[in-house]
């Protein structure tokens, strides 16, 4: 008994450890009411100090989380402009602004030097 519970919770555990090292599929905007955009609170739940890139991003305050993808690699955003501002805000369906574009370029957001 003790070996298929010790089994199961090795097999838990690892299929943990795969699902958080997998990267975010889609970054975190807190906007205000103008469109303008706020850092996010992220933390990691991961027991490493090794890996310590974000996994759970949340806007603090009186802000709108929106999911919005990130650029590959080469793509900028549009120049961050108060026009840019009102129409991200006009633009957000349902928390979301994937799929959203502004003069011709996506809305996305830009990844760090570490991807």
């Amino acid at each position: 008994m003790r070996v298929l519970f010790l089994t199961t919770l090795i097999g838990a555990v690892g299929a943990c450890a795969v699902a958080s090292a997998q990267p975010r599929d889609s970054a975190v905007l807190c906007l205000d009411g103008l469109g303008v955009n706020h850092p996010a609170t992220c933390h990691s739940n991961s027991a490493s100090r090794l890996d310590s890139k974000p996994d759970i991003c949340i806007c603090q305050g009186p802000y709108q989380q929106v999911q919005a993808s990130w650029c590959a690699k080469g793509e900028q955003p549009p120049a961050d402009t108060a026009d840019f501002d009102r129409a991200r805000v006009a633009g957000v369906r349902n928390g979301s602004l994937v799929g959203f574009t502004y003069q011709g370029k996506r809305a996305c957001v830009p990844q760090g030097p570490n991807g």
